[in-house]
Order: C-alpha cells, then structure tokens, then sequence
C-alpha cells in the first residue's frame, strides 16, 4: 500500500540521514568487519567471490551479531552457509547490477526464488541481513519490528514475512516510500538508501 494523501508517516516525512546514530551502536563494528570480508573476497577471488571463504565468515559475523536471537543463526556454520550461496549463485550474479531505486520488481521471480532458497537456513529476517550484505544496494534489511511498523499502513500486506512474495513486496513498498517521500533527496549524494531506509531508531 502506498503512502496516500490522507497518511503521512511522520518517520519519512522526517527522514534524515541515521549514519551518524549508527555509528553509536554498540554492534555497528561487527557490520563494518563483516562488510570488509565480502570486499576483500571480492578483491582476491574476483568472479569467484561467493565461494570464498571470506564472504562465508562476513554472513556469519554478521548473524551471530545482528541475528543472534534467532534459532536458525545457532545451526549457521561454513558448510551450509556455502552451500546456500552456491544453489543461488547464477541468480545473485543475475541480480548483481541491481538497486533498489531502479529494479524491475514487477519481474520479480529471482528474488523471491533466492529468498525461498535462503529462508529455511536463515530464517525470514537472517535471510534479509545475508542478502542485504551480498548486495547492499538492493536487498533491504527488515526485521519483526520493521515488519510489525511498515505494515500497519505504509506496506499492507507483509504480515511475518515468511515468503519470498512477501520480501518482494516489501521491496515494492520500499521503492514507493522512497518516492513518495522523497528520500534520496534528503541524503548525501551517493549514499545507500537500500541500507540506510531501515537504520532509523524509531522504527520500532
């Protein structure tokens, strides 16, 4: 559902950049050094780099960190977290060129496809983060509280989460609120809205 005349969700309508509340959060750092690992994969393994181990140990950093909670993170390991990248790796690939700001998501059967490969190992919302930190400018982190938020009025329809449908229209949803707020424009130039739509802390 797109945000209407008659609603406006005070949190986009006052949208400012949250990098700098980011950088106070206490788990900020494991998201940085996760991120390095995928970046030097891709340095040293080129095409190669969703095998590489290093990009393996940046998902895991990041869900035994942001994931912790979850049942699905404790039975996280090398060997089915690989496994996982490696069934969907023609697709990811696919998608690789990918924003979120200009993806075609009424041809959305790759996303949902690695969604629904992903979501048995990962869980709904440890599938978003592992996607989200292979690539960052298209997939967009949620959570139960950004579910639970987003779908009162801006994003009807998302209920838990559990499909790869669902991601995918909370995608769409995302792409109308970026416009319909004009979010881009209330950001630095060249800064990730894909990552930073969903940093905000009054989310919950």
């Amino acid at each position: 559902m797109s945000s209407s005349k008659n609603y406006k969700d005070s949190l986009y309508e006052n949208f400012r950049d949250p990098s700098s509340a980011f950088s106070n959060e206490t788990r900020g750092f494991f998201y940085d050094l996760a991120t390095e690992f995928i970046s030097k994969s891709k340095e040293n393994s080129g095409q190669q780099w969703y095998e590489d181990r290093e990009t393996v140990k940046g998902i895991l950093l990041l869900l035994y960190t942001w994931n912790f909670a979850a049942k699905e993170t404790k039975k996280l390991n090398f060997r089915n977290v690989g496994k996982a990248i490696q069934s969907v790796k023609g697709d990811l690939i696919s998608l690789e060129n990918e924003k979120i700001t200009t993806v075609d998501l009424s041809a959305s059967s790759t996303i949902e496809k690695v969604f629904d490969k992903f979501k048995p190992l990962f869980g709904q919302t440890g599938t978003s983060k592992a996607l989200s930190l292979l690539n960052p400018c298209l997939f967009v982190m949620w959570d139960t509280a950004i579910r639970r938020r987003l779908n009162k009025q801006l994003i009807q329809g998302i209920g838990y989460g559990r499909s790869g449908k669902q991601y995918v229209m909370f995608l769409k949803g995302i792409q109308r609120i970026i416009k319909d707020y004009n979010l881009e424009s209330k950001l630095s130039s060249g800064a990730n809205i894909a990552k930073r739509i969903v940093m905000n802390k009054d989310i919950p």
